[in-house]
């Protein structure tokens, strides 16, 4: 976390760190919320999770992927970053104007853990060796721009007054697990998982700062 200080204008903006698994950008939000009680993410499967759905695999392949899915298109809804914060401590209010930009991204980002590779060219990602196909992640290689356009703002922040300007979004989640086969050898597995991007919004807050 960097804080910047001005006066009485106090911003922090914060830096997200990275994570082992190959991950997308998605797993660096902030807080990522799914809907339903037993969902959870990739990152967060047990060697348990990974045994129960391999074993759901009682048939194996000639040649190919058999996958087996733990979620399926399961809306999430997410607080991707903490642009900044404004805490006014002096005694008249504060007055700032602030230009947004929109940045295009990847629609659709990949996470994979095991033998499951990810190939990364520029802003496209795919699953290797066919798994794609498997997943039938045409939606890959599509791009969203999902804050449209220069957005000019402006903010009064009153006295003992705390501002947030964060941004949030929604969209969908599936994950499961896959192995690999030929001549019906399993030649390699790993979980995948699929985030889906619907849409982006900036949020601003304020909050009475505690005496």
């Amino acid at each position: 976390m960097m804080k910047l200080t001005c006066g009485i204008i106090v911003i922090m903006f914060m830096i997200m760190g990275t994570l082992d698994l190959q991950a997308s950008e998605y797993l660096t939000y902030e807080e990522i919320h799914l809907e339903g009680r037993n969902h959870k993410l990739l990152r967060d499967f047990t060697e348990r999770d990974y045994d129960y759905l391999y074993n759901q695999n009682t048939r194996r392949r000639f040649w190919g992927w058999q996958t087996t899915d733990y979620m399926r298109n399961v809306p999430v809804s997410f607080k991707k970053e903490t642009l900044y914060i404004i805490e006014n401590e002096g005694q008249t209010p504060i007055n700032q104007r602030y230009f947004f930009k929109s940045t295009d991204q990847a629609k659709t980002q990949l996470s994979a853990t095991g033998s499951i590779g990810i190939d990364v060219s520029g802003k496209i990602s795919s699953f290797d060796a066919g798994l794609d196909s498997s997943l039938s992640l045409k939606a890959s290689h599509e791009f969203s721009s999902t804050l449209e356009e220069t957005v000019e703002i402006n903010i009064s922040v009153d006295p003992d007054t705390r501002l947030f300007v964060e941004i949030y979004g929604e969209g969908l989640i599936s994950n499961g697990v896959g192995e690999r086969y030929r001549f019906f050898r399993n030649v390699g597995s790993g979980g995948f998982e699929v985030f889906t991007l619907q849409s982006e919004h900036y949020s601003i807050v304020k909050e009475r700062m505690e005496s």
